[in-house]
């Protein structure tokens, strides 16, 4: 049960998002080996155009972001995107989640104990004990409850509108500068370190030692936070593994 609530939990702390590599990356990466180019060729990273809202967002050393003004471009970045893969990593364990918002939202959330899937107004849920359980507005037994509860809040705290309240809290984010993201397994090797100016208030929970890496074009790549939640406290991470391309929902078997 722990780990389902921290499942949960996990949505609050996803990185809203955009969908290219930045231009101060592309030059970096000209000198590189032929190697490591051909890696880089297989990278997924999708370049649409920026959304309007994000007009005006300067990535600089020392530059100072509105939380507001910064939430509603990664959103709108998000949505453009249309579709990720990302891992999250704590202490209560790890879990692969693939998403997608077009047309309709669908998720697929896996690790060693349980499996969500969502695909629009249905979603089941897995674990060792109960197998498959169905999403229903009338559950009959206690595990029919917890499955359908985390189903729905799964699918309202996964939506890029509620990601996006995460950063909102935050009056202003700060530019640390740019540098190496810390998990090579993210979709780009550098991005830009942003952090709260003070701890985000979110759904009851305060979260500390908050830290972002977003490209020049609002792609999230990394994020990590401490969240404590009535006395329990746990750091949470993202790492963003590719963006804009196909995902596989799955269907439950």
């Amino acid at each position: 049960m722990k780990k389902l609530f921290w499942l949960c939990f996990c949505l609050l702390l996803l990185v809203a998002c955009g969908n290219t590599a930045n231009s101060n990356e592309t030059e970096n990466k000209q000198e590189t080996s032929p190697a490591k180019e051909a890696v880089e060729e297989q990278e997924t990273v999708a370049t649409p155009a920026s959304p309007a809202s994000c007009e005006g967002i300067l990535f600089e050393q020392g530059a100072v972001i509105e939380g507001k003004k910064l939430a509603a471009c990664m959103k709108d970045a998000m949505i453009a995107a249309g579709s990720g893969s990302h891992k999250v990593n704590s202490a209560s364990g790890a879990s692969k989640v693939d998403f997608q918002w077009n047309p309709d939202f669908s998720m697929h959330i896996e690790n060693s104990d349980n499996t969500v899937i969502i695909d629009g107004d249905t979603g089941w849920m897995k674990t060792p004990e109960t197998g498959w359980i169905e999403e229903t507005d009338e559950p009959s037994n206690g595990e029919e409850v917890i499955a359908s509860n985390v189903i729905k809040l799964t699918r309202i705290l996964g939506h890029p509108i509620a990601i996006a309240e995460n950063f909102a809290q935050a009056p202003t984010w700060k530019v640390v500068g740019q540098g190496a993201v810390p998990d090579t397994e993210a979709f780009v090797d550098t991005a830009w370190h942003l952090t709260p100016e003070q701890p985000i208030h979110l759904n009851g929970a305060m979260l500390t030692d908050v830290q972002l890496w977003i490209t020049d074009h609002y792609l999230g790549a990394y994020y990590i936070a401490t969240a404590t939640i009535a006395g329990l406290s746990e750091t949470t991470s993202n790492t963003f593994l590719q963006w804009g391309e196909p995902v596989d929902i799955p269907s439950p078997n």
